[in-house]
């Protein structure tokens, strides 16, 4: 029970601050947008994403991402609902199958999409800068690598693990009293 308490807990924890960075992300880019002039100096850079200069190829990228945070959220959401049948001691109901489905296929859209928007960008700048920049991509990805919810996302995975191994604990239990009693 202390491993489920400590995962709803990790989840929730997780899951509103996702909807906090989304909500201060919507703020940012609407101060952007209209009131770019009233910025400190060294944020009046990000205007230029609503100049005509840029095409719909720099759009997509960001706009992929976004829509990836959106989806991480929604599963984040599908994993504090089943979570919430785990603690009622509601482990096998199809509400939690199906939560943990949609989870599962979202994450492996988000993993597919992240992996081809970093191809994408990787080709495209390349073609726009016409040099090779493999030593400034490497330590680009180092530093986007290390600050991410990786780690985070990776316990709260580890934790899910521990919690189903005490679901086939408590299932093989009740087989074995199930055996007995025939």
């Amino acid at each position: 029970m202390k491993t489920i308490k400590t995962l709803k807990t990790l989840i929730n924890i997780l899951f509103f601050t996702l909807i906090g960075a989304a909500i201060l992300q919507v703020l940012f880019w609407f101060i952007v947008y209209f009131f770019s002039d009233s910025l400190p100096i060294f944020l009046q850079g990000f205007k230029m994403v609503f100049s005509s200069f840029l095409n719909w190829k720099m759009f997509l990228i960001p706009l992929i991402t976004a829509l990836n945070f959106v989806l991480f959220i929604i599963t984040v959401s599908y994993l504090r609902k089943s979570v919430s049948s785990f603690i009622q001691s509601d482990f096998y109901s199809k509400e939690v199958i199906k939560n943990l489905n949609k989870a599962g296929t979202i994450l492996v859209f988000i993993g597919v999409s992240t992996i081809l928007i970093q191809i994408f960008s990787i080709v495209y700048i390349q073609n726009i800068v016409q040099i090779k920049i493999n030593v400034f991509i490497k330590f680009l990805n180092v530093i986007i690598g290390s600050i991410d919810l990786k780690s985070t996302f990776s316990i709260i995975i580890g934790l899910f693990f521990m919690l189903f191994s005490k679901v086939i604990e408590n299932s093989r239990t009740l087989k074995q009293e199930n055996d007995l009693t025939i």
